[in-house]
């Protein structure tokens, strides 16, 4: 018979990143801003990528990482940044895909063009970096999307949006079957986020204040509480948990009626 011996592990360790390779999709403004140094705080060398080559360079910098210039949503330019991440860091330990942007509307006004950005911006990417991040990924590696309370409950116009993110759900929960043991997939799903894009679409001084009041804990998030979970996600802290989707709303969600965000 054998005897139960409960160890206690050192946690601390099992936050750390220390030598490992952490590759950021989207990490040169906001939540991808933050995960970089996320990453970096604890240990890991980052790549950092990100469309605009000046954004990329700067939070490199920031971080001590490297810089990559490109197209998430272009297979040729995937396979080409996950190569320059390798060539410069060597074989990856985590991935954190924060690319995403929100085309509301309603339904029946939605044309076919802004329905293909919006799967293209928020799910293609995750599709390619599942496909080709895999391969780049050592055993014990994690993956993390970002997706949206938008792709969990509905929402008036928000149908489009709410349903690409609802795909990147699902595509991380059958990769996370398909990929595991070696490779864990789990998704944060933010709520409402004070990032610059939000910020320059809401310069009213008393929006976030109203928003906030819609929130259980009295606040709209900040970049640094969405990069708070997806380091939780990157580390051995999450090593038993895959397929999962963290709702990171500030408890709006549990709320009813849900209100108008």
């Amino acid at each position: 018979m054998s005897t139960f011996i409960d160890t206690t592990p050192d946690y601390s360790s099992l936050l750390s990143l220390a030598g490992r390779h952490v590759l950021v999709l989207g990490g040169g403004l906001g939540i991808g801003r933050q995960t970089s140094h996320a990453a970096a705080s604890l240990g890991a060398k980052v790549s950092v990528v990100d469309t605009d080559p000046e954004r990329a360079a700067a939070v490199a910098e920031e971080v001590g990482g490297l810089a990559i210039t490109g197209d998430a949503t272009d297979r040729a330019d995937v396979e080409r940044i996950f190569a320059e991440a390798i060539a410069a860091f060597g074989p990856l330990h985590g991935l954190a895909d924060i690319i995403g942007i929100s085309d509301s509307g309603p339904l029946a006004q939605t044309d076919d063009e802004t329905w293909q950005r919006t799967l293209d911006l928020n799910l293609r990417h995750v599709f390619l970096a599942v496909q080709v991040g895999s391969k780049a990924m050592t055993e014990g590696g994690s993956m993390v999307f970002v997706g949206s309370i938008s792709g969990t409950r509905s929402a008036p116009n928000h149908g489009v949006y709410g349903a690409a993110k609802a795909g990147v759900v699902n595509l991380a929960r059958s990769a996370a079957l398909e990929l595991g043991p070696g490779i864990r997939v789990n998704v944060v799903a933010p709520g409402q986020i004070r990032t610059p894009r939000v910020a320059a679409r809401h310069p009213e001084p008393d929006y976030y204040d109203q928003v906030g009041k819609l929130v259980p804990l009295g606040r709209v998030g900040e970049p640094h509480d969405i990069a708070s979970a997806i380091a939780f996600f990157l580390s051995d802290l999450s090593q038993w948990i895959t397929g999962q989707t963290l709702v990171v709303d500030g408890g709006t969600g549990r709320k009813f009626p849900y209100g108008k965000l």
